[in-house]
């Protein structure tokens, strides 16, 4: 994870759409910019780089369409949901053929409130956005939500599955945020678009916690329910993911 990183909301910042939700704060992926604009857009981004360091690059935010029917020759299209998440790139790989593979990481949630369509050079949108968790500060730690996680990940089933191993080792460390656990666990249980949107848009750390939570111990019971249908012989030696 990179350092706290603050985010600069009176200043514009650029829109990167997509059709679905693919980061949530505390998160990262990777993400390749193929599309003329959102070539120029990494590129501007790394332009603003105070002193060479990729953390300096300037931020931008992922947003996700409103509608799978838009025609992208039209200004003001594609429509966006208002949810956005503010991320900043934190490795950068050019490609032979002028496109970018950039690892993003995310900063915060925000709201869109206005968009500038492209103008002159500028081939991408800009935004104001305005951030919209309802706590102000750094990530923290909760010991008794951090227990409730440890619980389910350490238990039954999901003990099982390597996807939580990292979730596991940061418990152990004892030293990561536990709404960075909440985040990452969200990322990986909301499968469904409509669902990841959701937790994104939702300002409540509270509230996103209990989907967390509740998601873990779904995934528990579908496990121990397909356990007890299953022959133990079968299951030996294989690792649930």
């Amino acid at each position: 994870m990179p350092p706290a990183i603050r985010i600069d909301f009176s200043r514009p910042i650029a829109l990167f759409p997509l059709p679905a939700v693919i980061v949530f704060p505390h998160t990262a992926e990777w993400l390749v910019a193929f599309e003329a604009r959102y070539r120029q857009l990494v590129e501007d981004c790394l332009r603003a780089r105070t002193d060479g360091k990729i953390l300096t690059a300037a931020p931008f935010a992922m947003a996700t369409y409103a509608t799978r029917q838009w025609n992208g020759e039209r200004v003001g299209e594609p429509a966006l949901r208002p949810a956005v998440c503010v991320v900043k790139i934190v490795d950068h790989r050019p490609l032979t053929d002028g496109r970018h593979q950039i690892l993003i990481h995310g900063i915060a949630r925000a709201a869109i409130d206005s968009i500038a369509e492209p103008d002159g050079r500028r081939l991408y949108r800009l935004a104001r956005l305005r951030p919209i968790d309802t706590r102000v500060g750094g990530p923290r730690r909760l010991p008794a939500l951090e227990a409730a996680i440890a619980r389910l990940v350490h238990g039954g089933e999901l003990a099982r599955m390597q996807r939580f191993e990292q979730i596991r080792g940061w418990i152990r460390q004892g030293n990561v945020p536990t709404d960075v656990l909440v985040e990452q666990l969200n990322d990986f249980l909301s499968r469904r678009d409509e669902v990841r949107y959701r937790m994104l848009a939702e300002p409540s750390g509270r509230l996103r916690a209990r989907n967390a939570l509740s998601e873990l111990s779904h995934l528990s019971d579908l496990l121990k329910h397909a356990a007890e249908r299953t022959e133990p012989s079968v299951l030996r030696g294989i690792t649930v993911n």
